[in-house]
């Protein structure tokens, strides 16, 4: 049996419902999947192992010639749009079970969050680390707008009802300054305990830290116009 301590996963998987392509489209003359391949390459070391997790041959080639490992292709059954990432974490998990290694932790390197600093990726591991009850780490900013002032429709579609829902107070009616502060994950980190199982139920668990980026650019490219504000970013 090999431990290691951390497997470090960098999802990558074909085919976007908004942007056709969008791991390998071009941000200022390189991919975007080219800005988190080359910070991943400065975590390596002996008790790391470093994955790009993909189910496309042509994103291989990518991450190859980024040196990024892909030892294996994702099932198409766990790439699809409405796949979830506890699915490609478990089949990398048994993957490397089944050659005997096994690991203590996790990380997802997102590439659509490709903004990272190295000393922000020691600060967040060593928060994550030394928190020996802690189940998982996420990256976070402060968002730019409150869930406490949300609506969804009801059934009947006339009407519509608060996201969040309080006995005592209208939420929704009090200014903002005194409603509770409220954080969106970035993408950037997300840790996650594994214990040398071979398979977790959760990669988050009950026990999560936050690592605030809020002094920090962040962005979680989903649509052209993000493109457009990386560009900007990533000069």
């Amino acid at each position: 049996m090999i431990k290691k301590k951390f497997l470090i996963l960098i999802p990558a998987r074909s085919g976007s419902s908004k942007v056709k392509n969008k791991n390998i489209k071009l941000i200022n003359k390189k991919p975007l999947l080219y800005y988190t391949c080359r910070f991943a390459n400065k975590l390596k070391k002996n008790d790391n192992i470093i994955v790009g997790c993909t189910d496309s041959k042509k994103i291989v080639r990518f991450f190859d010639k980024f040196n990024i490992d892909t030892p294996f292709l994702r099932p198409k059954k766990i790439s699809n749009k409405f796949s979830l990432d506890i699915e490609y974490i478990n089949y990398a998990l048994n993957f490397f079970a089944n050659k005997k290694i096994f690991f203590f932790a996790g990380c997802i390197l997102r590439p659509t969050s490709p903004i990272r600093f190295l000393n922000d990726y020691k600060d967040a591991e060593r928060k994550f680390l030394n928190h020996k009850l802690a189940t998982s780490l996420r990256s976070v900013t402060v968002s730019p707008v409150t869930p406490y002032k949300m609506w969804i429709k009801n059934k009947k579609k006339d009407f519509i009802s608060p996201l969040i829902k309080s006995r005592s107070k209208e939420l929704y009616n009090m200014p903002r300054q005194k409603l509770p502060k409220v954080y969106w994950q970035t993408g950037t980190y997300d840790f996650f305990k594994i214990n040398y199982r071979k398979k977790i139920k959760s990669i988050t668990g009950n026990k999560i830290l936050f690592f605030d980026l809020s002094y920090r650019n962040n962005i979680d490219i989903d649509t052209i116009d993000d493109y457009q504000k990386a560009k900007e970013l990533l000069k």
